[in-house]
């Protein structure tokens, strides 16, 4: 079921952006998938620190050798466009907390996975040195419903693709 098989008229609305809709799912921030990755502390889902999770856990990952190769891998693992696309250093996002999973990544900007890149398990970094990225904007297709300005990945305002656009939801009868 779509949040689109609702009856709604996209046409019609006496809503502000005082009544966009938002939602928080009962998902934990820290559940994971070995292999995820996730961007933090960014003003938009499309940039932030590098975080992987590892056997369900989420860490950072440290800025020894961060390169441009290794953003567009995150970018790509995370099905957001490269055009612009920055590798950012020295915890540009905000500092992490936890474990630094990886050190000294080195991509060569084909791979699938971030973790399919040469890196080192152990470091010798400390979160000052958590890396980052800025992806370019994820175009949308028509009836993707994303999460924006969540203090998770679990919450945030309700944005549908709809025409091609990003818009909000009306909490009208939400």
């Amino acid at each position: 079921i779509s949040l689109f098989d609702c009856s709604y008229d996209p046409d019609t609305s006496d809503c502000t952006h005082f009544e966009d809709a938002g939602v928080m799912c009962l998902g934990s921030i820290n559940e994971c998938n070995h292999t995820d990755i996730r961007l933090i502390g960014g003003n938009n889902y499309t940039e932030g620190r590098v975080e992987v999770c590892l056997y369900g856990v989420w860490g950072t990952v440290c800025d020894d050798f961060w390169t441009l190769p290794d953003a567009i891998v995150v970018c790509n693992q995370l099905g957001y466009p490269t055009g612009g696309v920055q590798a950012l250093k020295q915890a540009y996002f905000g500092q992490g907390s936890g474990p630094i999973h990886i050190d000294d990544v080195l991509c060569d900007g084909n791979e699938t996975l971030l973790l399919d890149c040469d890196y080192n398990p152990d470091h010798n970094c400390a979160h000052f040195e958590d890396a980052g990225v800025v992806c370019g904007e994820a175009q949308c297709t028509e009836g993707d419903v994303r999460l924006v300005d969540g203090s998770t990945i679990y919450e945030g305002r309700v944005e549908v693709c709809y025409s091609g656009v990003w818009g909000t939801v009306c909490d009208d009868f939400w």
